[in-house]
């Protein structure tokens, strides 16, 4: 076991490099979400000393579940640049992700094993390119409370509650979903106890008792809620997300392979073996996964976040049996290491592809003038993860140029940071999916307040002439209109 044990300690070291690598070798990851996380960070960090900034946006914290980066970034933003605090950030949930899964497999197991380490595999899956970073900040946080949840059980009551509530309160803090998840897997452990289950579910419930209050107090509780199931069919597809990078031959062969292996080896051969308490916690988040929408209060892809959180568990709740010779066990791993290679390869060759072309565009940003109002048009559907996802580049005018853009996230239910009155009644213009098909049918119709206007993926064949302002930059992708054109007022002076 120590020789195993010192064989885990250098796996995890040297596949934590491996893993913050692409992170590490760009400017800004190809995260859909990501420009619009760091536009908000910046201003966090900003305000109120930026009078321009101060004009359009607010800090109003309030007790809502979606706080890890918020809370952390701008924390970090006074001893570094925003941008390298956002990337260390994301360096270190990463290694949360995967720390989290070798600790939770040490404290069900009791010694060290290569065997969590396969949470590396899962790393860049299809939440982290759509930008979900504090529901997986929160999900790193579960794999970490349930290994203390268990560390703790022959401790004092007392101790098992406090260290409890701080941890479930931080998980609730981080992200909703993720303190769902972790309350539903607690108290499927509790309940499976071979002892005192009434006591430990007691604990278990108690110790989540701050954070059902925080969500009670939080405008997330009151948001209106709109149910919808969607295709019940992409249930089956959901859990490909789990690999789901760039290529969907090569992510689905991946994901059928491990599939198949995982089943083989769990239900037939009896290689594997499931830790019995986290395999009810795991039966509960998959028949919640199951039951769960696809939209609920104000957040949707409520469904489409559990396979990666069930997916974690499994990493750290299984193990091979004694069955498994030696040999196979290093086989076993040698081969999903060099297909972790090969997945890291094509993750770095994307991301810096993809940053190659956001440097290109980012002299787009300095033809806006300081404290300027940004409108964006892009094309319906363009709200998409993968490859080079442009949704969310114009809000870096707000990281460049402290500058209003209207895409910006700031809903109370979900942020801490708001509208001004000035922001909020230029937020309520027409949304970027309406500006594109009117800019390409030459409807444009009036953008009063704002000074420019970003189009993402330009429609083909417009006519310069017909267009509402003055060209300022232009590339296959990109178009900067200084809107000069009748009826677009002129907007705040630059900053001296």
């Amino acid at each position: 076991m120590k020789n195993e044990g010192r064989i885990a300690a250098l796996g995890f070291a040297l596949l934590a490099l491996i893993a913050v690598l692409p992170v590490v070798s760009v400017r800004l990851p190809p995260i859909l979400d990501y420009p619009n996380h760091l536009a908000r960070m910046h201003i966090l960090a900003a305000l109120p000393a930026s009078a321009d900034l101060a004009r359009y946006y607010q800090a109003v914290w309030t007790p809502i579940p979606n706080l890890a980066w918020d809370a952390i970034v701008p924390a970090l933003a006074t001893i570094m640049p925003v941008e390298g605090a956002m990337r260390l950030m994301l360096a270190l949930t990463l290694l949360a992700l995967a720390g989290g899964a070798v600790a939770l497999h040490r404290a069900a197991f009791r010694h060290w094993s290569v065997w969590p380490l396969f949470a590396f595999l899962l790393l860049y899956n299809r939440m982290l390119l759509w930008g979900f970073l504090n529901y997986l900040t929160g999900i790193a946080l579960m794999l970490w409370a349930l290994a203390a949840s268990i560390v703790l059980e022959r401790r004092t009551v007392g101790l098992r509650i406090a260290a409890g509530a701080v941890l479930a309160t931080a998980i609730y803090f981080a992200h909703l979903a993720a303190f769902g998840a972790y309350a539903l897997v607690v108290i499927a452990m509790a309940l499976s106890a071979p002892a005192d289950k009434i006591k430990h579910t007691v604990v278990a419930l108690v110790t989540l008792l701050p954070g059902a209050i925080l969500f009670l107090l939080a405008p997330t509780s009151g948001a209106e809620s709109h149910i919808d199931y969607g295709n019940p069919f992409r249930k089956f597809d959901l859990p490909v997300s789990i690999f789901d990078n760039y290529s969907r031959i090569f992510d689905g062969a991946t994901f059928g392979v491990l599939l198949i292996a995982g089943a083989v080896g769990l239900w037939w051969k009896r290689k594997i073996w499931v830790h019995p308490r986290l395999g009810w916690g795991l039966l509960a988040l998959s028949a919640a996964y199951v039951a769960l929408p696809s939209r609920l209060l104000s957040a949707s892809g409520i469904d489409h976040r559990l396979p990666v959180a069930i997916a974690f568990l499994f990493v750290a709740a299984s193990y091979w049996s004694d069955g498994v010779a030696p040999k196979w066990r290093g086989g076993i791993a040698a081969g999903l290491a060099i297909l972790l290679l090969v997945r890291m390869g094509v993750i770095e060759a994307v991301w810096l592809k993809a940053d190659r072309q956001y440097e290109a565009l980012r002299p787009a940003l300095d033809h806006i003038a300081a404290g300027a109002t940004v409108a964006v048009a892009a094309p319906p559907g363009g709200v998409q993860a993968g490859g080079v996802p442009l949704f969310h580049f114009p809000t870096l005018a707000v990281l460049d140029r402290d500058a209003f853009v209207d895409t910006i996230f700031a809903d109370p239910r979900q942020q801490s940071l708001l509208f001004t009155p000035l922001g909020a009644g230029l937020a309520n213009q027409p949304r970027p999916e309406t500006l594109w098909p009117a800019l390409a049918k030459g409807t444009l119709p009036p953008l009063p307040g704002f000074t420019d206007l970003i189009v993402i993926d330009p429609p083909p064949g417009l006519d310069a002439a017909g267009l509402p302002g003055t060209v300022e930059f232009t590339a296959p992708r990109l178009l900067l209109i200084h809107l000069t054109a009748p009826g677009a007022p002129a907007g705040p002076e630059p900053a001296q």
